[in-house]
């Protein structure tokens, strides 16, 4: 059998989630900047062929891994939310549901803050398309009965875009760092409830 044949659980997985994987686990290993198709490629046990029937490029298969990892981010937010319980406790939800999905992928957080706003215009399409769904979830967020009940209107998209972009800032800064993220949750929670604007009864 060739030195680059998948084994037999390899190949219960696509071509494609394979090299995904591959990408991820070389941006854990080395980073993106120093990662090769040659590096993917053997670390997901294909060939060039292989790779390069799925990506045209190193690029377009990163700029794809992170995609994925959008995806997965905004939906570990989403179900970490209660809508049930009280609003500040929805808040730290989705910050700590936020933390999850980072500490499950470090090197790919850190990369998407760092080296993805660098590759040009495939990469600026997916940080747009992160924007506009990271946008929507907080719209979605804010609108449940608490959050109406403490006088909260549903998140603005300018809103919505400074707590992306601090939260994300955070998370590097920890990361580059050597910090544990979970450093990042009060300063990040007390953030969002601040942004939030929460309506004050007033006083006569």
């Amino acid at each position: 059998m060739p030195d680059d044949a998948p084994s037999a659980p390899a190949l219960a997985v696509g071509v494609r989630e394979r090299l995904l994987d591959a990408m991820g686990q070389c941006l854990t290993e080395r980073g993106y900047a120093a990662t090769t198709v040659a590096d993917v490629v053997r670390t997901a046990r294909t060939s060039r062929r292989s790779f390069y029937q799925e990506f045209a490029d190193k690029q377009e298969c990163f700029v794809e891994l992170l995609r994925h990892a959008n995806d997965e981010l905004i939906a570990s937010i989403g179900a970490g939310v209660d809508p049930d319980v009280g609003w500040q406790t929805q808040v730290r939800q989705a910050v700590r549901a936020y933390i999850d999905s980072c500490e499950r992928h470090p090197e790919t957080t850190r990369s998407w803050i760092r080296e993805l706003p660098a590759l040009g215009q495939s990469a600026r399409a997916v940080q747009v398309a992160s924007i506009e769904s990271f946008t929507e979830l907080l719209a979605r967020l804010t609108s449940s009965q608490q959050m109406r009940d403490a006088g909260i209107s549903p998140m603005s998209a300018e809103i919505a875009l400074i707590v992306w972009a601090g939260i994300r800032e955070l998370a590097a800064s920890a990361l580059e760092h050597g910090r544990p993220l979970r450093t990042i949750e009060e300063p990040a929670v007390a953030a969002c409830i601040a942004l939030l604007g929460v309506s004050q009864p007033s006083v006569s």
